[in-house]
């Protein structure tokens, strides 16, 4: 049976919370968590809304934004087709392109990423940015009419662009989230989100770097590929 409400949900596996846009569904810890996932993720979320025929915007920050905006829509329109497996497979080239990955996982490690060696810092990266992708191919599983618009990119500041853009929801109030990017190898990448002025990567770094203090780099590890396996086997 088709589950009622709407796809674009995002959670946060340290944190235990999921945040549902559409419903009233929180289970935050802190009021600085309130209303944010994403994700983030997906933190790990998004712009503009193209049909499924139609051409992604691949110029600038903004640029970024619409290609990623684009892949969200055919995941949601095709979930029940795609399933997990495609919805990730369709998600998985696009979200290595858009997001730094590499400067994210390392920034989510605050002080501890010098201490690990190189092969540590590889298995965290791969293991962050799977994570990541399983986390978007599970919440935006199923097309309910949104659309997403790009409200404005900002002027660079120290090097970072904010683009601005919102979900918009029949009969529901829009959700704005702020996009953070700056160029890495000559490529404009989102580095950061936010919404309701919180962090995704401060609120990230946050959770690992507890996890980290208490139970070791393995732990985080452990951590990780248990919420992957749990996103990847509900359907």
């Amino acid at each position: 049976m088709k589950k009622k409400g709407c796809a674009l949900r995002h959670f946060s596996p340290c944190a235990g919370q999921e945040y549902r846009i559409g419903r009233t569904m929180h289970d935050v810890r802190g009021k600085r968590e309130r209303g944010f996932w994403v994700i983030c993720s997906v933190i790990f979320l998004y712009t503009v809304f193209l049909p499924l025929s139609g051409k992604a915007d691949t110029s600038g920050a903004s640029g970024v934004i619409n290609t990623f905006n684009a892949t969200l829509m055919e995941c949601m329109k095709g979930a029940d087709k795609l399933g997990y497996s495609g919805r990730f497979k369709l998600l998985e080239p696009v979200i290595r392109n858009s997001f730094a990955m590499s400067y994210m996982a390392s920034q989510s490690a605050g002080r501890y990423w010098k201490t690990f060696q190189e092969r540590e810092q590889s298995i965290l990266t791969k293991t962050y940015t799977e994570w990541s992708i399983a986390t978007y191919a599970r919440r935006f599983d199923e097309y309910l009419g949104e659309r997403f618009e790009v409200v404005s990119e900002s002027a660079p500041d120290q090097g970072i662009v904010t683009v601005v853009s919102k979900i918009i929801q029949p009969n529901k109030e829009d959700v704005v989230f702020y996009y953070k990017l700056r160029i890495i190898d000559g490529t404009w990448r989102i580095v950061d989100i936010q919404v309701s002025g919180v962090s995704q990567l401060a609120l990230t770094r946050s959770q690992f770097v507890n996890v980290l203090k208490e139970k070791g780099f393995d732990g985080l590890i452990s951590l990780l590929r248990n919420k992957i396996e749990a996103l990847s086997g509900k359907r």
